[in-house]
């Protein structure tokens, strides 16, 4: 295995029917999306990718984590972040930029380099287990990613209290609870992370009003966030979610997952 192996990066256009506020279409309607998988990196090209990625600060924080679960899932997750801002951003040396965290501990970016305006753009990210994504985009068009490996325990909690229209629309789509439950839960936690709520609201804030399968990808729209839709792709290993604005549509196919 090598290290492109371990990682699916992607860019991909957006479009929308309406005028995009007061920025040029074209500046904001793009987003680039990465996913590692550390269980097929090896040690050598993951020491590798922290060196040339990593910011000095990054680079520190690192080296503090005394568990290795939680330092496997900030290097997913900061990896991600890295190599899918320097496709994003050509012209940036990634180890420029420091991801940090905000009071919401919501994912930051900042930087000294003028190559790149840094804050203009967003970065969401997400890790579960050996997986890292991450999604970088312009701050005036949010968004939010989350990738989540399902879980057999996880059911109970999810599907606990679930109304009978979202159960239902689920039961149309021939969805077992695993799969309900896998649905729900990362599509949840993308919108979330759109928001910057992360998970600290009444779990009935994000219920669905819709739920649609186009190909091999589920799409959600919201009671209380008509403003936003979900697309969630299942994969053999782990599901993706990605949340948008609801005018906006991907141009062409839009991401593929594993």
């Amino acid at each position: 295995m090598t290290a492109s192996d371990a990682v699916k990066l992607q860019s991909f256009d957006l479009l929308r029917p309406t005028q995009s506020g007061s920025f040029d279409a074209d500046k904001i309607l793009r987003a680039t999306l990465a996913v590692v998988d550390l269980d097929v990196l090896t040690p050598e090209d993951r020491a590798g990718l922290i060196t040339s990625s990593f910011h000095m600060r990054e680079t520190d924080r690192h080296e503090t984590f005394k568990h290795a679960r939680r330092r496997d899932s900030f290097v997913a997750g900061r990896l991600a972040a890295k190599l899918a801002l320097r496709q994003h951003c050509p012209d940036l040396d990634p180890s420029d930029v420091s991801v940090e965290n905000g009071v919401f501990d919501q994912p930051m970016m900042i930087s000294e380099n003028g190559k790149c305006d840094i804050a203009q753009l967003g970065v969401s990210i997400s890790h579960s287990q050996s997986y890292g994504a991450a999604l970088i985009f312009h701050r005036a068009h949010p968004m939010g990613i989350d990738v989540d490996v399902p879980s057999q325990e996880d059911v109970g909690p999810v599907l606990a209290g679930l109304d009978a229209h979202t159960r239902a629309q689920c039961d149309g789509l021939a969805l077992s609870d695993l799969q309900m439950a896998s649905l729900l839960w990362v599509a949840r936690e993308s919108l979330a992370k759109t928001l910057t709520t992360a998970m600290m609201s009444p779990l009935a804030l994000y219920t669905p009003s819709e739920i649609t399968q186009k190909d091999a990808c589920f799409i959600l729209r919201y009671e209380n966030f008509g403003q936003y839709q979900t697309h969630v792709w299942p994969g053999a290993n782990a599901w993706l979610a990605l949340t948008m604005p609801a005018l906006t549509e991907f141009e062409g196919a839009g991401p593929s997952w594993w």
